[in-house]
This record gives C-alpha cells, structure tokens and sequence, in this order.
C-alpha cells in the first residue's frame, strides 16, 4: 500500500466537502461543521477528476481520462494509490470502505456499486494489482411471497463493520457483505433480526445504517405526518451483534454528521481512532432547501 500527502489546512472534523465544478476557476471547498471554517487548500489535488465520496471521510478519485484512480482524505490531503480501472464507472455510483485504508494491506476493501445496476467493483487495498467487477442477484419477497430483485445500493445507508459492508434488507434481516480473505472477492449473506418497532402514531419513517466508532448504528427519522419535509422526531438503535438485536441509546456518537438528500454523504471520523463518548447527536435532515438539526 503506497500512502501519499501533501501538507494541507486541517480542519476539525466533521467535515462536508463541496464540488462547484471542474471550470479552472472552480475550486472544491471544505467546511468544518464544528469550527465553521472553509478550505480550498485541497482543491486542485481531484480537479479533472470524478469524485465519491465514502462515509468513512475518503474520498474515490477517478481520472476519466486514464482511468487512474486513489483514495484521498481532504482533512490533511493524505492520498492512497490504487490501480486503475478496466472501465469507466456508470453516471450514478455509490462507494464504501470496507475498512480504514490504513489498515493492514488486504484488510480493506474499496466498493463502488451501481446505483442502476446489480453490479459493484471491488479493489483490496495494498493487496490488489487491479479493480474486479462483479454481478449480484438480491431476491426479496414481498407479501405473498412475491419475488423482487432488490438493488443494495439504493438501500438508505449502508454501513461498513468490522470488515463487512451491512445493508437494511427486509424487515427481519440484515444483509451484509463479506470478502474473502484470499482474492477480496465478495460474498452474501444475512443475519436473522427483527426491525425496531415504529410507533402508530407516526407512520411516515425513514431509516438509515450508520457506522461510528467501530458500532452500526440504525437512525429512524420520523416525520410529522404525510409531511415529510417536517421532523417529528428521531431515534437511535445500536446492534448488540452478540443476539442480534437493536438495542436504543442516546446517539450515534460526537465524531460522526448525518445529512440525507435522496443519498447519503459520509463524513469523517477522528484519525485518533480513540472511542468518542455517546454524548451529542448531531443529525442533518436536508429536505429541499431546508436543513434540520438535533
């Protein structure tokens, strides 16, 4: 695993990173939510250059040009090389870590699923000499035991756990993704556990996946009504792996932003890897042009 940086402001995390374009007079700016401070310092590093975001707070580089992609951390412009691509991405894509790139070499995955398709490219960081793509049936049944196929990607939030990528798949179980130690190659599967119990007097919910400090976390957003541009109110679960089971708590922890608009957008968590205590939430509901804080 080769680790690159070039010396860049450090702004305190969480950070949102915002892309105005790849005009020469563009730049990609940074924003602390905590010290509500901006940034462009890193801006010309993916100029030219696609951009997905992770919620671990890396970002996926791809020069559309060549092909040649890494991984860079716009809080201190730390960079990870990567092979390049067989092929172009598709338009609408989502990406996820597997692990921290500064693991272990092998250790962590970089996923990039198709939003469109049933389709995801994998490449083991530090381990791997190429991007492997690879297609996935997800069957579903509805009531009546109805078939579906089920594209993961578009499930709200997916959130990666020790080494597993973990998806809402039915109101019972839990999809994840393994990968195999050998090749990275990845595998399906599912834990049997029951959803939380949502409230009749609240019918209109959202729920989302979220890791943090090692945890996953579901966030159950309740909106008032058929309104769902007005929170209601929100809640936290943790899951207790040991039965399994969704086990409510205060938060989600001080080192991790949650902002929804139709997608996910990660945001970093402390490069000190030290557990953050359970003492605020701070969650970010975009619905068109407005923005909820708890």
């Amino acid at each position: 695993m080769e680790m690159e940086g070039e010396p860049s402001a450090i702004l305190p995390l969480p950070v949102l990173v915002h892309d105005l374009g790849t005009r020469a007079e563009d730049s990609q700016t940074q924003y602390s939510i905590s010290s509500q401070a901006s940034s462009a310092a890193a801006g010309g590093v993916m100029r030219d250059h696609r951009c997905f975001e992770t919620p671990q707070g890396w970002v996926l580089a791809l020069d559309p040009a060549s092909l040649q992609t890494f991984l860079f951390r716009p809080q201190d412009g730390e960079r990870v090389r990567l092979p390049p691509l067989e092929e172009a991405l598709p338009l609408r894509c989502k990406c996820l870590l597997s692990d921290s790139p500064t693991a272990k070499p092998g250790c962590a995955v970089v996923v990039v699923f198709d939003l469109d398709d049933s389709k995801m490219w994998t490449c083991s960081i530090g381990a791997a000499s190429r991007w492997d793509s690879y297609r996935y049936q997800l069957t579903v049944f509805l009531d009546g035991d109805v078939p579906r196929d089920k594209n993961m990607a578009k499930c709200h939030g997916m959130a990666a756990v020790g080494g597993k990528i973990y998806y809402e798949m039915t109101g019972d179980e839990l999809g994840f993704i393994r990968f195999n130690d050998d090749d990275g190659s990845p595998e399906l599967d599912a834990i049997a556990v029951d959803m939380v119990d949502l409230p009749l007097s609240m019918p209109t919910a959202a729920t989302y996946l979220v890791e943090s400090c090692g945890d996953l976390f579901l966030v159950v957003i309740f909106f008032d009504g058929d309104n769902v541009h007005k929170i209601a109110e929100h809640a936290v679960y943790r899951m207790d792996f040991s039965k399994p089971a969704w086990r409510k708590v205060d938060s989600i922890g001080d080192d991790r932003a949650f902002l929804t608009l139709l997608v996910e957008i990660g945001l970093g968590s402390p490069v000190s890897g030290r557990r953050a205590p359970l003492l605020i939430t701070l969650v970010v509901v975009v619905c068109e042009a407005t923005a909820y804080i708890f």
